[in-house]
Protein backbone atom coordinates (compact mmCIF):
# COMPACT_ATOMS: atom_id res chain seq x y z
CA UNK A 1 0.00 0.00 0.00
CA UNK A 2 1.59 3.25 -1.13
CA UNK A 3 0.52 6.67 0.01
CA UNK A 4 1.25 10.36 -0.06
CA UNK A 5 0.71 12.49 3.02
CA UNK A 6 -0.07 16.16 2.77
CA UNK A 7 0.53 18.11 5.96
CA UNK A 8 -0.86 21.59 5.95
CA UNK A 9 -0.64 24.12 8.72
CA UNK A 10 -3.26 26.81 9.05
CA UNK A 11 -4.42 29.33 6.47
CA UNK A 12 -7.10 29.84 3.85
CA UNK A 13 -8.28 32.52 1.52
CA UNK A 14 -11.62 33.67 2.92
CA UNK A 15 -14.50 31.98 1.14
CA UNK A 16 -17.64 29.93 1.42
CA UNK A 17 -15.74 26.65 1.85
CA UNK A 18 -14.22 27.86 5.11
CA UNK A 19 -17.64 28.89 6.38
CA UNK A 20 -19.27 25.59 5.40
CA UNK A 21 -16.42 23.63 6.92
CA UNK A 22 -16.41 25.51 10.22
CA UNK A 23 -20.17 25.24 10.57
CA UNK A 24 -19.91 21.43 10.55
CA UNK A 25 -16.86 21.38 12.83
CA UNK A 26 -18.44 23.69 15.41
CA UNK A 27 -21.67 21.70 15.58
CA UNK A 28 -19.88 18.39 16.06
CA UNK A 29 -17.65 19.89 18.77
CA UNK A 30 -20.26 22.02 20.50
CA UNK A 31 -19.52 20.53 23.92
CA UNK A 32 -15.76 21.09 23.97
CA UNK A 33 -13.33 23.95 23.47
CA UNK A 34 -12.42 24.54 19.85
CA UNK A 35 -9.61 26.19 17.92
CA UNK A 36 -9.33 25.61 14.18
CA UNK A 37 -8.07 27.16 10.99
CA UNK A 38 -10.45 26.49 8.10
CA UNK A 39 -8.02 28.57 6.07
CA UNK A 40 -5.34 25.92 6.59
CA UNK A 41 -7.68 23.20 5.42
CA UNK A 42 -8.59 25.23 2.34
CA UNK A 43 -4.98 25.83 1.35
CA UNK A 44 -4.11 22.19 1.98
CA UNK A 45 -6.92 20.93 -0.17
CA UNK A 46 -6.25 23.59 -2.81
CA UNK A 47 -2.68 22.33 -3.13
CA UNK A 48 -4.05 18.82 -3.56
CA UNK A 49 -6.49 20.15 -6.15
CA UNK A 50 -3.63 21.50 -8.24
CA UNK A 51 -2.54 17.88 -8.86
CA UNK A 52 -6.04 16.42 -9.34
CA UNK A 53 -7.71 15.53 -12.63
CA UNK A 54 -11.15 14.45 -13.86
CA UNK A 55 -13.99 13.88 -11.40
CA UNK A 56 -11.58 14.16 -8.47
CA UNK A 57 -10.70 17.70 -9.53
CA UNK A 58 -14.36 18.53 -10.19
CA UNK A 59 -15.39 17.59 -6.65
CA UNK A 60 -12.51 19.47 -5.06
CA UNK A 61 -13.15 22.56 -7.17
CA UNK A 62 -16.87 22.57 -6.37
CA UNK A 63 -16.43 22.07 -2.62
CA UNK A 64 -13.60 24.59 -2.35
CA UNK A 65 -15.47 27.14 -4.50
CA UNK A 66 -12.42 27.50 -6.76
CA UNK A 67 -12.27 28.72 -10.37
CA UNK A 68 -12.16 26.10 -13.13
CA UNK A 69 -8.96 27.63 -14.49
CA UNK A 70 -6.11 26.39 -12.28
CA UNK A 71 -4.05 29.41 -13.31
CA UNK A 72 -6.59 31.58 -11.52
CA UNK A 73 -6.33 29.34 -8.46
CA UNK A 74 -2.55 29.66 -8.49
CA UNK A 75 -2.86 33.43 -8.81
CA UNK A 76 -5.30 33.58 -5.88
CA UNK A 77 -2.94 31.93 -3.43
CA UNK A 78 0.13 33.65 -4.81
CA UNK A 79 -1.58 36.96 -4.01
CA UNK A 80 -2.50 35.81 -0.49
CA UNK A 81 1.10 34.90 0.29
CA UNK A 82 2.63 37.98 -1.31
CA UNK A 83 0.18 40.30 0.48
CA UNK A 84 1.22 38.88 3.86
CA UNK A 85 4.94 39.35 3.33
CA UNK A 86 6.21 42.26 5.41
CA UNK A 87 2.69 43.57 6.00
CA UNK A 88 2.58 43.36 9.79
CA UNK A 89 4.78 45.47 12.07
CA UNK A 90 4.48 44.23 15.66
CA UNK A 91 2.31 41.17 15.03
CA UNK A 92 3.86 37.92 13.80
CA UNK A 93 1.76 36.32 11.06
CA UNK A 94 3.77 33.71 9.16
CA UNK A 95 2.59 31.30 6.49
CA UNK A 96 4.94 28.63 5.12
CA UNK A 97 4.59 25.68 2.74
CA UNK A 98 6.84 22.73 2.03
CA UNK A 99 6.78 19.42 0.19
CA UNK A 100 8.72 16.38 1.36
CA UNK A 101 9.04 13.80 -1.41
CA UNK A 102 10.19 10.19 -1.07
CA UNK A 103 13.61 10.31 -2.72
CA UNK A 104 12.72 7.27 -4.84
CA UNK A 105 9.92 9.21 -6.53
CA UNK A 106 9.40 12.58 -8.19
CA UNK A 107 6.71 15.21 -8.33
CA UNK A 108 5.19 15.98 -11.70
CA UNK A 109 7.42 18.88 -12.89
CA UNK A 110 4.49 21.19 -13.67
CA UNK A 111 3.00 20.54 -10.21
CA UNK A 112 6.33 21.17 -8.53
CA UNK A 113 6.66 24.45 -10.42
CA UNK A 114 3.20 25.74 -9.56
CA UNK A 115 3.61 24.97 -5.85
CA UNK A 116 7.02 26.60 -5.82
CA UNK A 117 5.93 29.74 -7.67
CA UNK A 118 2.39 30.20 -6.34
CA UNK A 119 2.43 28.49 -2.93
CA UNK A 120 6.11 29.18 -2.21
CA UNK A 121 6.53 25.50 -1.35
CA UNK A 122 10.02 24.06 -1.60
CA UNK A 123 10.28 20.36 -2.52
CA UNK A 124 12.76 18.48 -0.29
CA UNK A 125 13.65 14.78 -0.82
CA UNK A 126 13.65 12.49 2.22
CA UNK A 127 14.62 8.86 2.65
CA UNK A 128 12.09 6.67 4.43
CA UNK A 129 14.61 3.85 4.86
CA UNK A 130 15.27 5.44 8.27
CA UNK A 131 11.71 6.11 9.42
CA UNK A 132 12.65 7.86 12.66
CA UNK A 133 15.06 10.22 10.96
CA UNK A 134 12.52 11.04 8.26
CA UNK A 135 9.83 11.78 10.88
CA UNK A 136 12.25 13.92 12.87
CA UNK A 137 13.05 16.02 9.78
CA UNK A 138 9.38 16.71 9.11
CA UNK A 139 8.48 17.40 12.75
CA UNK A 140 11.47 19.71 13.22
CA UNK A 141 10.21 21.86 10.35
CA UNK A 142 6.71 21.84 11.86
CA UNK A 143 8.03 22.87 15.27
CA UNK A 144 10.14 25.67 13.79
CA UNK A 145 7.22 27.09 11.81
CA UNK A 146 4.86 27.05 14.81
CA UNK A 147 7.47 28.27 17.34
CA UNK A 148 7.27 24.99 19.24
CA UNK A 149 3.49 25.07 19.71
CA UNK A 150 2.95 22.03 17.47
CA UNK A 151 5.83 19.56 17.61
CA UNK A 152 4.60 16.38 16.00
CA UNK A 153 2.40 15.70 12.98
CA UNK A 154 3.97 12.45 11.83
CA UNK A 155 5.47 9.42 13.59
CA UNK A 156 8.01 6.87 12.34
CA UNK A 157 5.04 4.60 11.61
CA UNK A 158 3.86 7.13 9.03
CA UNK A 159 7.16 7.06 7.18
CA UNK A 160 6.64 3.69 5.54
CA UNK A 161 8.31 2.59 2.27
CA UNK A 162 5.02 3.25 0.49
CA UNK A 163 5.09 6.94 1.43
CA UNK A 164 5.14 9.11 -1.66
CA UNK A 165 5.15 12.69 -0.39
CA UNK A 166 4.22 15.06 2.43
CA UNK A 167 2.72 18.42 1.60
CA UNK A 168 2.80 20.94 4.44
CA UNK A 169 1.20 24.33 4.97
CA UNK A 170 1.79 26.13 8.27
CA UNK A 171 0.48 29.32 9.81
CA UNK A 172 1.58 30.98 13.04
CA UNK A 173 0.21 34.08 14.74
CA UNK A 174 1.30 36.06 17.79
CA UNK A 175 0.13 39.54 18.68
CA UNK A 176 -0.10 41.88 21.64
CA UNK A 177 -3.32 43.66 22.44
CA UNK A 178 -3.47 47.30 21.42
CA UNK A 179 -4.90 47.84 24.89
CA UNK A 180 -3.43 45.33 27.32
CA UNK A 181 -5.28 43.96 30.32
CA UNK A 182 -3.73 44.91 33.66
CA UNK A 183 -2.58 41.67 35.32
CA UNK A 184 -3.15 43.19 38.76
CA UNK A 185 -6.84 43.47 37.98
CA UNK A 186 -7.20 39.81 36.96
CA UNK A 187 -8.96 37.74 39.60
CA UNK A 188 -10.79 34.49 40.19
CA UNK A 189 -14.43 34.64 39.16
CA UNK A 190 -17.12 32.14 38.27
CA UNK A 191 -17.57 30.97 34.69
CA UNK A 192 -20.98 29.46 33.95
CA UNK A 193 -20.55 26.23 32.00
CA UNK A 194 -24.32 25.79 32.18
CA UNK A 195 -27.27 27.22 34.06
CA UNK A 196 -26.42 24.94 37.00
CA UNK A 197 -22.63 24.47 36.83
CA UNK A 198 -19.94 27.06 37.59
CA UNK A 199 -16.16 26.86 37.76
CA UNK A 200 -13.57 29.38 39.03
CA UNK A 201 -11.41 30.93 36.29
CA UNK A 202 -8.92 33.78 36.00
CA UNK A 203 -10.94 36.64 34.58
CA UNK A 204 -9.19 39.59 32.93
CA UNK A 205 -10.82 43.00 33.33
CA UNK A 206 -10.63 46.29 31.45
CA UNK A 207 -12.62 49.43 30.75
CA UNK A 208 -11.98 51.29 27.50
CA UNK A 209 -13.24 52.35 24.09
CA UNK A 210 -13.77 49.49 21.65
CA UNK A 211 -15.80 48.67 18.58
CA UNK A 212 -18.74 46.73 19.97
CA UNK A 213 -22.46 46.28 19.52
CA UNK A 214 -25.62 44.68 20.79
CA UNK A 215 -26.83 42.06 18.32
CA UNK A 216 -30.48 42.27 19.26
CA UNK A 217 -31.66 40.04 16.43
CA UNK A 218 -29.16 37.36 17.50
CA UNK A 219 -29.74 37.78 21.25
CA UNK A 220 -26.02 38.45 21.73
CA UNK A 221 -23.20 40.99 21.97
CA UNK A 222 -19.96 41.38 20.01
CA UNK A 223 -16.68 43.17 20.73
CA UNK A 224 -13.55 43.67 18.64
CA UNK A 225 -10.21 43.61 20.47
CA UNK A 226 -7.49 45.02 18.17
CA UNK A 227 -3.84 43.97 18.14
CA UNK A 228 -1.10 46.59 18.39
CA UNK A 229 0.10 48.10 15.09
CA UNK A 230 -1.77 45.47 13.13
CA UNK A 231 -4.65 44.96 10.75
CA UNK A 232 -5.68 41.91 12.78
CA UNK A 233 -8.12 41.73 15.65
CA UNK A 234 -10.06 39.23 17.73
CA UNK A 235 -13.84 39.33 17.59
CA UNK A 236 -15.69 37.80 20.52
CA UNK A 237 -19.35 36.86 20.24
CA UNK A 238 -21.22 36.44 23.52
CA UNK A 239 -24.74 35.03 23.58
CA UNK A 240 -27.04 36.54 26.17
CA UNK A 241 -28.12 33.07 27.26
CA UNK A 242 -25.70 30.71 28.98
CA UNK A 243 -26.78 27.90 26.65
CA UNK A 244 -27.04 30.08 23.53
CA UNK A 245 -23.63 29.40 21.93
CA UNK A 246 -24.57 26.73 19.39
CA UNK A 247 -27.51 28.67 18.01
CA UNK A 248 -25.48 31.89 17.87
CA UNK A 249 -22.39 30.37 16.26
CA UNK A 250 -24.35 29.10 13.30
CA UNK A 251 -25.65 32.63 12.63
CA UNK A 252 -22.41 34.61 12.94
CA UNK A 253 -20.37 32.65 10.38
CA UNK A 254 -19.32 35.19 7.77
CA UNK A 255 -20.13 38.08 10.13
CA UNK A 256 -19.51 41.44 8.41
CA UNK A 257 -21.63 44.07 10.15
CA UNK A 258 -20.07 47.46 10.93
CA UNK A 259 -19.24 48.04 14.59
CA UNK A 260 -19.16 51.39 16.36
CA UNK A 261 -16.79 52.63 19.05
CA UNK A 262 -18.27 52.88 22.50
CA UNK A 263 -17.25 52.70 26.16
CA UNK A 264 -17.12 49.10 27.29
CA UNK A 265 -16.44 47.28 30.53
CA UNK A 266 -14.83 43.98 29.51
CA UNK A 267 -14.41 40.74 31.41
CA UNK A 268 -12.68 37.94 29.51
CA UNK A 269 -11.26 34.68 30.86
CA UNK A 270 -7.69 33.63 30.14
CA UNK A 271 -7.71 30.42 28.12
CA UNK A 272 -5.49 27.98 26.28
CA UNK A 273 -6.83 25.39 23.85
CA UNK A 274 -5.19 22.52 21.99
CA UNK A 275 -7.32 20.72 19.43
CA UNK A 276 -6.84 17.75 17.11
CA UNK A 277 -9.40 16.30 14.74
CA UNK A 278 -9.53 13.97 11.75
CA UNK A 279 -11.36 15.80 8.99
CA UNK A 280 -12.23 13.06 6.47
CA UNK A 281 -15.89 12.96 7.43
CA UNK A 282 -16.34 16.74 7.25
CA UNK A 283 -14.78 16.95 3.80
CA UNK A 284 -16.89 14.07 2.51
CA UNK A 285 -20.02 15.78 3.82
CA UNK A 286 -18.99 18.84 1.82
CA UNK A 287 -18.79 16.76 -1.36
CA UNK A 288 -15.12 15.71 -1.52
CA UNK A 289 -15.56 11.94 -1.89
CA UNK A 290 -13.75 10.79 -5.02
CA UNK A 291 -10.42 11.97 -3.61
CA UNK A 292 -10.75 9.42 -0.77
CA UNK A 293 -11.59 6.48 -3.04
CA UNK A 294 -9.47 3.95 -4.91
CA UNK A 295 -10.55 5.59 -8.15
CA UNK A 296 -9.12 9.01 -7.21
CA UNK A 297 -7.17 10.76 -9.95
CA UNK A 298 -4.08 12.66 -8.78
CA UNK A 299 -2.04 11.98 -11.90
CA UNK A 300 -0.78 15.54 -11.88
CA UNK A 301 0.87 15.23 -8.47
CA UNK A 302 3.38 12.35 -8.17
CA UNK A 303 4.90 10.79 -11.26
CA UNK A 304 4.05 7.14 -11.99
CA UNK A 305 2.06 6.61 -8.81
CA UNK A 306 -1.72 6.38 -8.41
CA UNK A 307 -2.70 7.83 -5.05
CA UNK A 308 -5.77 8.82 -3.06
CA UNK A 309 -6.36 10.66 0.20
CA UNK A 310 -6.29 8.37 3.20
CA UNK A 311 -6.56 10.87 6.06
CA UNK A 312 -6.88 14.60 6.69
CA UNK A 313 -5.93 15.77 10.17
CA UNK A 314 -5.70 19.20 11.77
CA UNK A 315 -3.86 20.20 14.91
CA UNK A 316 -4.29 23.70 16.31
CA UNK A 317 -3.33 25.75 19.37
CA UNK A 318 -4.38 29.09 20.85
CA UNK A 319 -3.55 30.93 24.06
CA UNK A 320 -5.15 34.20 25.19
CA UNK A 321 -3.90 36.18 28.19
CA UNK A 322 -3.39 39.75 29.40
CA UNK A 323 -0.63 40.40 26.85
CA UNK A 324 -2.42 39.17 23.74
CA UNK A 325 -2.88 35.95 21.80
CA UNK A 326 -0.77 33.23 20.18
CA UNK A 327 -2.09 30.64 17.75
CA UNK A 328 -0.89 27.95 15.37
CA UNK A 329 -2.48 25.20 13.32
CA UNK A 330 -1.54 22.16 11.26
CA UNK A 331 -3.54 20.11 8.77
CA UNK A 332 -2.36 16.69 7.64
CA UNK A 333 -3.67 15.12 4.43
CA UNK A 334 -2.52 11.54 3.86
CA UNK A 335 -2.63 10.03 0.37
CA UNK A 336 -2.36 6.29 -0.31
CA UNK A 337 -2.27 4.21 -3.44
CA UNK A 338 -5.22 1.79 -3.80
CA UNK A 339 -4.71 -1.95 -3.44
CA UNK A 340 -6.83 -2.98 -6.22
CA UNK A 341 -27.38 46.01 10.71
CA UNK A 342 -27.92 47.82 13.75
CA UNK A 343 -28.21 51.66 14.09
CA UNK A 344 -25.55 53.60 16.03
CA UNK A 345 -26.08 52.99 19.75
CA UNK A 346 -26.21 55.65 22.42
CA UNK A 347 -22.86 56.37 24.09
CA UNK A 348 -23.44 54.58 27.38
CA UNK A 349 -21.24 52.05 29.15
CA UNK A 350 -21.66 48.59 27.68
CA UNK A 351 -20.96 45.60 29.91
CA UNK A 352 -19.33 42.72 28.07
CA UNK A 353 -18.87 39.95 30.65
CA UNK A 354 -17.72 36.74 28.96
CA UNK A 355 -18.57 34.59 31.95
CA UNK A 356 -20.26 31.81 29.93
CA UNK A 357 -19.56 30.01 26.61
CA UNK A 358 -18.60 32.31 23.72
CA UNK A 359 -17.21 32.21 20.18
CA UNK A 360 -14.17 34.03 18.78
CA UNK A 361 -12.31 34.64 15.52
CA UNK A 362 -8.90 36.10 14.63
CA UNK A 363 -9.10 37.98 11.34
CA UNK A 364 -8.20 40.98 9.23
CA UNK A 365 -10.52 42.77 6.81
CA UNK A 366 -10.34 40.00 4.22
CA UNK A 367 -9.39 36.73 5.89
CA UNK A 368 -10.27 34.66 8.96
CA UNK A 369 -7.12 32.90 10.15
CA UNK A 370 -8.39 31.14 13.26
CA UNK A 371 -11.77 30.62 14.87
CA UNK A 372 -13.28 28.61 17.65
CA UNK A 373 -15.29 28.71 20.83
CA UNK A 374 -14.75 28.43 24.57
CA UNK A 375 -17.12 26.32 26.63
CA UNK A 376 -14.77 25.78 29.58
CA UNK A 377 -11.68 28.02 30.01
CA UNK A 378 -10.02 25.33 32.13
Amino acid sequence: MKYLSLILFATSVAGLFTEDFYRLLAKDNAQKNLIASPLSVEIAMAMAYMGAEGETADELRTALKLPMDKKQVASKYRKLLSDLQGREKDVILDLANRIYINNEYSLVPEYNEVLRNSFQAEAVPISVSNAKNAADIVNEWVSNQTRGKINEVVTPADMRPDLRALLLNAIYFKGQWKYKFNKELSEQKDFKISDTERIPVTMMTMRGTFKADYLYDLDAKVIELPYRNSSLSMLIFLPNKVDGLSELEDKIIGFSRPLYERSVYVELPKFKIEFEEELNGYLKRLGIRKAFSDSANFEGLVQKSQIHIDKVLQKAFVEVNEEGAEAAAVTVVKFIIPLSVNSRPEEILMKFKADHPFAYIIRDENTVYFQGHVVNPK
